[in-house]
């Protein structure tokens, strides 16, 4: 059963470049890997020099992936990276994974989010997206902060911290990453639960003193992120930063 990566990032932020880092520094060359990426972004020409990396475009429509025919063969394969597409909802697509995932028994080694720094301090207001996608993430990578101050740096990962966010942030420089066996252990460090076998019994909070009058259904409790309200809009809504993207 392959390693499955999901790896979540705008376009612009050096995502396709750290991930060739992290295949290159973390992995062997007798591997067999997966790169599953959005149609209209195709990694980097270095990627293609390996033919040990197969490319699988896809699309997101309707709350689900589409493969082009025979594409989606990532069970082939020691390692798969799946990359999000950054220019639709990222919330989506996240709740479209863990099925994705199930309907072909594969397992999630760990969500990895790149953080393009620049675009971050430039414009604020894709704070609230980087926060959403902090919560499912396990390892935030920090790339494009060449110009800024580690003051910046320190500032945007103290929210977290304070907050008592479990996944580690690492520093990229160069579109590398300094510990990449570090980046790719498959150890869980988010705060979303969604990923995992959670059984509902679980989460109930039940006593002799305190048990329901009536029948109930047992079912895990959604992540926040994915709870609707009625009118069927998202209750913790994540702005549309595609204008802020580059053309």
């Amino acid at each position: 059963m392959p390693a499955v990566y999901l790896v979540i990032g705008l376009p612009g932020s050096g995502r396709n470049e750290v991930v060739l880092n992290l295949i290159e520094g973390g992995l062997g060359a007798e591997q067999s890997i997966s790169i599953f990426h959005p149609h209209n972004d195709v990694p980097t020409e270095g990627t293609l020099k390996h033919a040990h990396i197969k490319l699988e475009p896809f699309s997101f429509r309707d709350g689900h992936f589409a493969f082009e025919p025979k594409a989606d063969t990532s069970e082939e394969n020691d390692v798969a990276f799946f990359l999000s597409d950054g220019r639709v909802s990222v919330i989506d697509q996240i709740e479209a994974f863990p099925p994705w995932l199930a309907s072909r028994g594969l397992e999630l080694a760990r969500v990895i989010l790149v953080v393009d720094c620049a675009l971050a301090a430039a414009h604020p207001e894709v704070a609230a997206w980087h926060e959403a996608c902090v919560h499912f993430t396990d390892c935030v990578l920090m790339n494009r902060r060449n110009a800024l101050s580690n003051v910046w740096a320190q500032q945007f990962q103290k929210k977290f911290a304070e907050a008592r966010f479990p996944c580690v942030f690492c520093n990229v420089k160069d579109n590398a990453v300094e510990n990449a066996p570090l980046v790719l252990f498959p150890e869980a460090r988010r705060m979303s639960l969604v990923f995992d076998h959670i059984d509902p019994i679980d989460e109930l909070e039940l006593d002799e003193e305190n048990l329901p009058e009536e029948p109930f259904t047992l079912e895990n409790k959604p992540d926040p992120y994915f709870e609707r309200m009625p009118g069927g809009q998202r209750r913790k809504p994540v702005p549309d930063v595609s204008e802020f993207l580059p053309k």
